[in-house]
């Protein structure tokens, strides 16, 4: 029985390190514009690893950085994705990993 308390304990350990791990990796911010594929963000801290020019992960695809003055963020979506996203909502924006793999 105690070998299986330790268990559970570390793996819920291990759970709650990996969220904290991504957490790091994003931020959530407040869509402020939508423009075709042009969406705004407005975020309060804005991590340094998002740059113009650069992909990010969002609303599972990688829209590019277009620009970055301040806290606010423009992002360039796809047309379907971008007719998802609400002014007023809330977008989660994360870091992306690795490459993105590319059209045959």
């Amino acid at each position: 029985m105690k070998k299986i308390m330790m268990a559970v304990a570390a793996a819920l350990a291990a759970l709650s390190l990996a969220a904290v791990a991504f957490a790091g990796g994003s931020f959530s911010g407040k869509v402020t514009k939508v423009d075709g594929e042009k969406i705004t963000v407005k975020a309060d801290n804005v991590p340094a690893w998002v740059k113009k020019g650069a992909n990010v992960q969002a609303m599972g695809g990688a829209p590019k950085v277009l620009s970055v003055k301040g806290g606010e963020i423009v992002l360039k979506f796809g047309k379907a994705k971008a007719a998802k996203i609400k002014v007023d909502s809330t977008l989660r924006v994360g870091e992306l990993a690795g490459e993105e793999l590319q059209g045959c």
